[in-house]
């Protein structure tokens, strides 16, 4: 039960993101270019 929970946590915080916040975070934890800025 307590991973229903959490999968349901996750699948409603992702549903709730804008398209240009999601591509924002999948930039920052999966781009592996340095950000030297």
């Amino acid at each position: 039960a307590e991973d229903r929970i959490k999968a349901r946590s996750v699948a409603d915080f992702l549903a709730g993101m804008t398209d240009t916040y999601a591509l924002k975070e999948h930039r920052r934890l999966f781009d592996h270019t340095p950000d030297l800025s």
